[in-house]
Order: C-alpha cells, then sequence, then structure tokens
C-alpha cells in the first residue's frame, strides 16, 4: 500500500505586524504672534501726518513641525486715506521654536484726518496652519500747523553798560514752537545786516531738531563791532527754518550803542500767557519789565534819584561774587522805566547811578536836595537796591557805596543823614524805597561775611514830610526772586505800580507790599523777610489815603 504524498499537504506560518512598522503621526507647527509694539517719531502714541510709524512684533513657532511658506498680511478694517504700508511680507519657513522679527512701517501724510486706524495682522501658512488674528487700533491725527519764533532776545555785555567796540556782546534769543504741531528739523541762523560785525564763536548755525508744542530752546550768539562800526544800533537778522519751510518766521532784532545793557548772568525763563493756544510764550525777563503803563501827564515838580549797586567785588579787595547784590541794577533800571513812564517824571529829572561810589551817592543827593530847593512844591522818590549795613556799636543804619567796606563805614551813606539832607530842601514829598537790608545780611550773602552774628539796626522815624519803604524788618535779608529777576520787594513793587498803573495810596502799597513779600518769601525762599513801613512823625493817617502819584 502506497503513503500519501507528503507534498499534498499545504502548511500555513502566520507572522505577527509589530507597532515600529506603522507609520509615523506628522508633526505641526503652531504659530503665535507676540510682543507688539507701536513707534511714533513724537512718542506721543498717534499716528500724527506726516510721521513715519512702525508696529513691531515677533512670529514664533511654538509647534513641533515646521512652518512652510509663511506669509504676514496686514489689513485695516475701513480704508484710511493719507496712510500707507505693506500689505504683505514674504517670511517663509519658520522652524520650531524659532522666531521671526516683523516690522511694519505705517506713513501718513497730509490727507490723514483723525479718526483711529484699526489693523488686523495675522501670519499664513501655506498648509493652513495659521495664526489667530490680531487687532490693533491706533489713533491718528490730522495735520497741525507748527508755529517757530523768536520770542525774545537780550543783549548783554560781560560787566553791563552801553556797548564798546572791540568789545565782546552776547545775544541770547528763545526760539519757540508756538503752534499746535510739532515742529521738526527746526535750524536758526544769525546774520549780520551791517559790516564790521565778527562772531566770536565757531559758527553761527544751529540744528535745533524737533519743537512739541511750547517747547523753547535758548541760543546765545557772541559777536563783536568792530572800531570801524558806525551805525548807532546794531540788527542782526535770526533766520529759522523747518521741515516744511512754511512755519518759521525770520526775526530781526537789534540793540543800540547807546543802550545801557545788563552784564552777562543767567537768565531764567519765564511764560507770559499767549492770546491763541494754551501755550506760555516764553521770556528771558519777568513780566513786570514789559507792558510798562504809561502816564500821559508829566509832574515838573518831581525829582528822583534811583541807585543800584550790584557789583561790590570789583571796588573791593578779599571778597567774591557772592558778596554782590545780584539783579540790583536790574532793579533799579526798571523803576526808573516806571518813574518815568507809570509815574510820569520828566526824565530829565530823573538820576539813575549804577554801582556808585561814597562820592557819586553824596554828589547826587546834594544835587537832588538843591533841585527840590529851587523848585515849588517839589516832591522827591529815593529808591536804593544795594547791601546795608548797621554801625555794630550804635546800630544806626547805613546804605553802602560799592567802594566802601563792610568793616569800616566812614564812608557809608547814614540814613538819618539822607532824611536831613533831604528835608532841607523844603520838598513836599519825600518817598524813600530801600531794597536793603540793615541787619548785615544780603541778598546772596553778608557784605561782611566774617561778622558771624546779625544785628538789629535802630530806624528812626523820619520826618513828617517822609515815609519811608522798607524791603525786611529786624535781623531778616531783603532776598532775591530768583525766577524772576529782581529782588523779592522790587518785583512786588513793580508788580502793583504795573496793576494800579500807579494810582493807588499809600496805606493800598504798604498793606500789599506787607501782604505779598511776607508770604512769597516764605514760598519761594523759606525764609522770612517782612516789609516795614515808616511814616514821618509816625503819621500815619496822614499818609494812608494819599495817592503817590
Amino acid at each position: 500500500m502506497l503513503a500519501p504524498a507528503r507534498s499534498q499537504i499545504k502548511h500555513v506560518n502566520y507572522k505577527t505586524t509589530t507597532v515600529q512598522e506603522i507609520k509615523s503621526i506628522k508633526l505641526l507647527p503652531d504659530l503665535v504672534i507676540r510682543d507688539i509694539i507701536f513707534t511714533d517719531e513724537n512718542a506721543n502714541r498717534i499716528i500724527n501726518s506726516n510721521e513715519l510709524n512702525e508696529i513691531s512684533l515677533k512670529l514664533v513657532n511654538e509647534g513641533k513641525g515646521v512652518a512652510e511658506g509663511v506669509t504676514f498680511k496686514v489689513a485695516t478694517k475701513t480704508s484710511v486715506p493719507g496712510l500707507s504700508f505693506i500689505p504683505e511680507q514674504q517670511v517663509g519657513n519658520i522652524l520650531p521654536g524659532k522666531s521671526v522679527d516683523i516690522k511694519i512701517p505705517l506713513r501718513s501724510d497730509m490727507r490723514l484726518q483723525t479718526s483711529s486706524a484699526e489693523f488686523t495682522l495675522v501670519a499664513v501658512e501655506q498648509n493652513g496652519f495659521d495664526s489667530f488674528a490680531y487687532q490693533v487700533i491706533i489713533p491718528t491725527q490730522q495735520f497741525q500747523k507748527p508755529d517757530v519764533k523768536v520770542v525774545d532776545a537780550f543783549f548783554s555785555t560781560e560787566r553791563g553798560g552801553k556797548i564798546v567796540r572791540n568789545y565782546p556782546i552776547n545775544l541770547k534769543i528763545l526760539v519757540q514752537n508756538l503752534g499746535m504741531g510739532d515742529a521738526t528739523d527746526v535750524r536758526a541762523a544769525f546774520q549780520f545786516m551791517r559790516e564790521n560785525c565778527i562772531m566770536l564763536d565757531s559758527t553761527n548755525r544751529f540744528d535745533i531738531g524737533s519743537l512739541k508744542p511750547g517747547q523753547v530752546v535758548e541760543l546765545e550768539f557772541p559777536f563783536t563791532a568792530t572800531r570801524r562800526y558806525s551805525d548807532s544800533y546794531i540788527p542782526i537778522r535770526v533766520e529759522l527754518a523747518e521741515k516744511f519751510e512754511q512755519y518759521s518766521r525770520d526775526t530781526i532784532v537789534s540793540v543800540g550803542l547807546n543802550q545801557s545793557l545788563q552784564a552777562n548772568r543767567e537768565l531764567i525763563i519765564q511764560g507770559i500767557p499767549s492770546e491763541n493756544y494754551d501755550i506760555n510764550i516764553a521770556s528771558l525777563v519777568a513780566e513786570v519789565d514789559r507792558n510798562i503803563p504809561e502816564e500821559m501827564m508829566k509832574y515838573p515838580n518831581k525829582y528822583a534819584l534811583i541807585i543800584g549797586n550790584e557789583d561790590y567785588t570789583t571796588r573791593q579787595e578779599g571778597i567774591n561774587s557772592e558778596m554782590d547784590v545780584i539783579y540790583a541794577k536790574r532793579d533799579a533800571e526798571i523803576f526808573m522805566e516806571y518813574i518815568v513812564k507809570t509815574m510820569g517824571f520828566s526824565e530829565e529829572k530823573v538820576f539813575l547811578l549804577k554801582d556808585a561810589t561814597a562820592a557819586e551817592m553824596k554828589q547826587a543827593i546834594d544835587l537832588i536836595s538843591k533841585l527840590a530847593q529851587r523848585t515849588r512844591d517839589a516832591e522827591i522818590v529815593f529808591y536804593f537796591a544795594g547791601h546795608g549795613l548797621p554801625d555794630e556799636i550804635t546800630n544806626i543804619p547805613y546804605l553802602v557805596p560799592v567802594d566802601v567796606t563792610g568793616s569800616s563805614l566812614l564812608n557809608a551813606i547814614k540814613l538819618n543823614d539822607l532824611y536831613g539832607r533831604f528835608e532841607e530842601s523844603n520838598a513836599k514829598k519825600i518817598t524813600i524805597f530801600l531794597d536793603a537790608c540793615f541787619s548785615g545780611g544780603g541778598r546772596n550773602t553778608e557784605l561782611l561775611a566774617s561778622r558771624g552774628i546779625r544785628v538789629k539796626p535802630k530806624l528812626d522815624v523820619p520826618p513828617a514830610n517822609t515815609i519811608v519803604f522798607s524791603a525786611s524788618s529786624g535781623e531778616q535779608s531783603a532776598l532775591p526772586y530768583m525766577s524772576k529777576q529782581h529782588g523779592m520787594f522790587t518785583y512786588y513793587l513793580l508788580k502793583k505800580l504795573q496793576d494800579s498803573h500807579g494810582n493807588i495810596t499809600y496805606g493800598e502799597l504798604a498793606s500789599y507790599l506787607q501782604t505779598q513779600v511776607s508770604l512769597q518769601s516764605l514760598l519761594v525762599n523759606q525764609k522770612e523777610q517782612d516789609p516795614q513801613v515808616i511814616y514821618g512823625n509816625n503819621n500815619m493817617d496822614v499818609w494812608i489815603n494819599l495817592n503817590i502819584k
């Protein structure tokens, strides 16, 4: 019997499929917009017309797969006339964990209106793995004109006084943007309009840059006029320019060769309200130095002697400039303008001394007394800004000329002698203003710094026809008002004359000075300064209702 063939039997073996043989899953990208920043030229966080702005951001791939063929797109919700930008930027591939910096320049022109621009930012990936869209809303501002002008100018010399040819002169100006829009690329140039003038610096041109509304910049231009200069005044053109070449104005400033100038000092910028905007127009001087009221009537029977003793350093050895009485000459100069313009004094009957010596002061006091003696119903006004000192033994107060030392008052002007000399004139009315203290103190420091203590002066009652306004009391100092460039007492004296046009009684003036100076000295200088008024023969009732004009 034959056995069956083995080949007729079929055996099947099954092989198991493992996990390792399953195909890998695709890794995905994840685009995220981060760190969005808006920057603009003037940093006001507004798109202004004619301005270059920018939106910057980071585009980050936070997924595990490559972001392929990325395009960054920018669109606005509605059309914004006057605003342009690039709507698409090709970015390309971004690897996992990597980022790309995106910058979107925004340009605006004159057509831009006040509103807002609503931007949509999105990154588009070629396989559909786009970022979430971001909304960015930025305010827009239509064009606002700048207005660049020279708002003030100030000429000075090293030591003050009249201009001397071949010696330095300094011109200081303030350039201000009085418009409501930013001024950019602002430039200034000083140009002589006459021959024989020479600039003393390396350049006459200045690149100011940008000025925001109300912003002011101070420029200095030192120069001289040679001895060949023959005109009576020196005109200088200040040329101004800005980005658009139409919103600035050239100005001509001039100084007369016979004009008395101040010595060079640091000037404090003040503001005067503008009529058109909520912008303060910058000024190199206080408001009392401008718009001085004018009296049409002139009084031929009135005489004034005005003394501003500021520079004690030049005439005396062993003292420094801190011993000088800052702004004393300016006090005297501006007070003279009020005496002539507001109080109606004839200019030829007003005598102004600056940095007066003992001989000059005594001679002028004697002259005024003699002139008044020869004039019917004469009136005298005497003003002194400078150092006062008491005698250390008698406490008798003195006015100190610039050539008299604090250690020897032999040649100083005794206050009682001043009263007596004016009384001899038989003047009907004598008004004395003293912006000086008599305690040994001063605006900057004591004239006799080594004294160590203050002395309470003995202020005698003046004659019946005399009233005395003194800047301080007892051991106090007569202080400066630095931001106004005046003595504290003188500033408020001028202020009241300006506000009242001189139509004020002695009582009203006394009350105003005692109130304002006492208060403002504490606020500004943190020191007491209480003016005092001494009525002739203590007869206040006679004086308080008497008009000072």
